[in-house]
């Protein structure tokens, strides 16, 4: 299979790295603006840089992996040109442009995955399967690194959060699919690494996110860019069955006081998720083979996007929010 790599920085240069040592990958483009960037990462991962244009012309499938704005452009024009498409979360870069790209999408029953690459997580999968059966509450844990303060920068403040559209989306996703429920109601409280807590949005560094699934499942999620220690990401279930716990290992990043310390631990989350990175490409791949089915869609980004609008508005009118009240898109009718 062809494939474009459109967007040459980090992830995209991961993605380009993982298909070029897959075997069912005969030809491998990369694209970026910054043509040098392109032509270094296209000869590490033994593929070529290309422009754009040439790289849509040339192959059967296209991994987006741009900046959030630039995803709605890049997607159709390789849905135009009748490419399978894999595009890095979030979909778009607002609510208003998700749902019109989700609309045109399922309308032209075009396949476009989104990013979610926990869905590929072994230890996430696993946790799953094992928590069958009616699942009472989830606990998520998202911990990124210790970043420098952010300021709100100019103007107003925005309807999603920058932590909630680029990092909490994958963990509103989570909800989704290990529950199999959507989510109805969203509370947020958030607050700056002195205690603050922030007027705009835009300067959110903690979180907790409460959900109330439409099945009765309870979520709650812990979400700070705050850790000293490195990378910390997993997941705990309880179900009528089991009581589960996924990605908590040796290299958890945090002073576990029962045992001692972590050994090597995650530093970011490409490290992390590596396996599930290529898990994902290879389950993409055999997806446009016609193999198996799509593991996520656009209405998978809408969704996810809705709630990250909805933890957004909870945050900043300090109420809690019905997802009723976030505008989404009405599911298409099957003839």
């Amino acid at each position: 299979m062809r494939v474009a790599v459109i967007g040459a920085g980090s992830m995209g240069g991961m993605h380009a790295d993982l298909l070029g040592a897959m075997d069912d990958v005969e030809a491998l483009y990369v694209v970026d603006a910054d043509a040098s960037r392109a032509e270094e990462v296209a000869q590490r991962a033994g593929g070529r840089a290309a422009t754009f244009a040439d790289a849509v012309e040339s192959v059967d499938a296209v991994i987006i992996a741009t900046p959030p704005e630039l995803h709605r452009a890049a997607v159709e024009t390789a849905l135009d040109a009748g490419l399978h498409v894999l595009c890095e979360k979030p979909l778009t870069e607002s609510l208003a442009s998700t749902i019109e790209l989700t609309h045109r999408v399922e309308e032209t029953g075009s396949h476009l995955e989104v990013g979610f690459q926990r869905r590929h997580d072994a230890g996430f999968v696993a946790a799953r399967a094992a928590a069958a059966g009616r699942i009472h509450t989830i606990q998520l844990t998202a911990h990124d690194p210790l970043i420098s303060p952010r300021s709100a920068g100019p103007g107003p403040p925005p309807e999603v959060a920058p932590t909630f559209r680029d990092s909490s989306i994958h963990d509103f996703d989570m909800v989704r699919w290990l529950s199999g429920q959507e989510v109805t109601e969203v509370s947020a409280e958030a607050r700056r690494r002195d205690g603050s807590r922030p007027v705009d949005p835009r300067e959110i560094e903690s979180a907790i996110v409460t959900m109330r699934l439409a099945g009765g499942t309870l979520a709650v999620l812990d979400a700070a860019w705050l850790n000293p220690s490195g990378y910390d990401c997993r997941i705990e279930l309880l179900s009528e069955r089991a009581a589960v716990t996924g990605g908590l290992s040796p290299r958890t990043p945090a002073f576990h006081a029962d045992w001692s310390a972590p050994v090597d631990p995650w530093r970011g989350y490409l490290e992390r998720f590596e396996p599930a990175y290529r898990a994902e490409l290879v389950a993409f791949l055999a997806c446009c083979r016609g193999v198996r089915p799509p593991a996520s869609s656009a209405r998978d980004g809408l969704e996810a996007m809705r709630i990250a609008v909805a933890a957004t508005r909870s945050h900043v009118e300090r109420r809690r929010v019905a997802l009723d009240e976030i505008p989404g898109l009405a599911r298409l009718e099957v003839a």
